[in-house]
């Protein structure tokens, strides 16, 4: 699972910086907005003086070490999201991205718009909710480009179509500051051209 993917890259990536050692602290921001390719509500999550924001369905209050992270099994919304969070806010600190929360509203009109114009002329698969503006494809082994929303992570069904698009060898796109920290350590195309 691509999330499991991203969270042995960072746990090679920050071996012996003692970055294990650290707190993530877990905290619903309701008065936060969040992503406009996203569902649910505002979570942040601070590590190491830095705090990135990500969607979440139920946002939660924790403390944790970053370590609990590495064995976690991630087979709940709830723990996918802390997951997610943890790996942008933890590659935020180490400086691998620095799009650790949506853009202002301001420009969500924009960022669509040079979504669309990004995707033309392509026949696009969207893992998550639609996006209007773009060509879809109803099967992803029809896509020339795989676009994956934010709040893919939290379903099983969005994590599995993740990983039959990986397995097909498809182009894709991840957007949003929730997959930040994935692309970042993986080295997959993210889309956040706003992001804070």
């Amino acid at each position: 699972m691509i999330l499991h993917d991203a969270v042995v890259r960072l746990r090679e990536v920050s071996a012996g910086a003692g970055c294990e050692d650290g707190d993530l602290r877990y905290a619903p921001l309701p008065s936060h907005h969040i992503c406009r390719y996203c569902r649910g509500r505002c979570m942040g999550v601070e590590y190491g003086g830095r705090v990135a924001e990500i969607s979440s369905s139920e946002p939660f209050s924790a403390r944790m070490l970053l370590e609990h992270l590495f064995d976690a099994p991630l087979k709940s919304e709830k723990t996918r999201a802390a997951a997610a969070g943890a790996l942008t806010v933890a590659s935020g600190f180490l400086m691998l991205t620095r799009k650790l929360a949506p853009c202002p509203t301001v420009n969500f009109d924009d960022c669509l718009e040079e979504l669309v114009s990004r995707c033309a002329g392509r026949l696009v698969y969207v893992i998550g909710d639609d996006i209007p503006g773009l060509r879809q494809a109803l099967f992803v082994e029809e896509a020339e480009l795989v676009v994956v929303t934010g709040d893919a992570f939290l379903t099983e069904d969005g994590l599995a179509e993740i990983e039959e698009a990986r397995t097909l060898g498809k182009e894709m796109l991840f957007l949003g500051p929730e997959w930040a920290g994935t692309a970042a350590l993986l080295g997959l195309e993210h889309w956040c051209p706003y992001g804070t």
